[in-house]
């Protein structure tokens, strides 16, 4: 969802269908991962075709800026960094790319000898530029300074890991197998507090606002809490939404934190939550 200071409207909530992003140059493969850029009119498709495409975003053209080819890197997921001068992209390969927007030129960062379990397939980064956080097998998830891209830390999650997000500059959030989160603080590099996702099998998507967090599950269960409320080893959902039924890939807020978007790959299946005020209305929107 693209950046904005705008408030939604209370009592009306207008959609309108724009021009797809890559229309100028449609995809050969599946698309793995797009996003808009934090600060300018900028928007990149990527995914197993093995190229990234950064568009205008104006709704209408969609011209097509520039296109990166990779060998051989199918890419399963990619971002922007918090400033927008890089994207960071990650696959099942032993090692992740860089590129500089500035120099229009892809960097090859290698993994870490030795250690199998750790792959940079999926992955997040922290709001204030210092780290990325690389997912890997069995638990583990690999801290990288997102400066020189040299690691600094590993952590082990509980459970294997499906999904991560930093909460805050300090606050890390990894949720995974059996329900099981967990909160760390990256200063200290130890647990803040562990909790249960209510009600879930596996946590599969987590998200947040500035004050909520969206944690999805494999049922298509999402629960909204309160920020926080996850500090405490046992938090009840301020809000649980059920419009899907398979497993949720995404759960992204927008900018004010008004609206959720929650997706899942297998029912092809987009949702929205709409809630201007949130402890007296949460509105479901039909699928898209």
């Amino acid at each position: 969802m693209t950046q904005s200071t705008k408030q939604l409207p209370v009592s009306k909530l207008s959609v309108s269908r724009c021009k797809n992003l890559n229309s100028r140059k449609q995809a050969k493969c599946v698309v793995q991962s797009l996003e808009f850029h934090p600060g300018a009119s900028i928007g990149f498709v990527t995914g197993y075709a093995k190229s990234l495409d950064l568009f205008e975003v104006d709704g209408e053209n969609n011209k097509l800026l520039h296109r990166h080819n990779f060998a051989n890197f199918p890419v399963d997921c990619a971002k922007f960094t918090y400033n927008g001068s890089e994207v960071i992209l990650g696959s099942k390969r032993p090692f992740f790319y860089t590129f500089d927007l500035n120099k229009c030129s892809a960097t090859k960062i290698a993994g870490i000898r030795n250690r199998p379990n750790v792959h940079f397939k999926k992955f997040s980064v922290s709001q204030n530029g210092e780290y990325l956080a690389f997912e890997g097998q069995e638990g583990l998830v690999a801290m990288f300074s997102a400066k020189d891209k040299q690691l600094v830390k590993c952590i082990n999650h509980k459970t294997k890991v499906n999904c991560s997000t930093f909460l805050s500059d300090n606050v890390f959030l990894t949720g995974g197998r059996g329900g099981f989160c967990s909160l760390w603080d990256i200063r200290t590099w130890k647990t803040i507090s562990d909790f249960q996702d209510d009600g879930a099998l596996h946590v599969t998507s987590v998200g947040h606002s500035e004050r909520h967090a969206a944690i999805g599950s494999d049922v298509g269960i999402v629960n909204i809490y309160n920020k926080d409320d996850l500090y405490k080893p046992s938090s009840s959902p301020l809000r649980i939404v059920k419009n899907l039924s398979t497993s949720i890939q995404h759960t992204v807020f927008n900018s004010t934190g008004e609206l959720l978007a929650i997706s899942s790959r297998d029912l092809k299946a987009l949702s929205a939550s709409y809630k201007p005020t949130f402890s007296k209305l949460c509105s479901q929107l039909a699928h898209f």
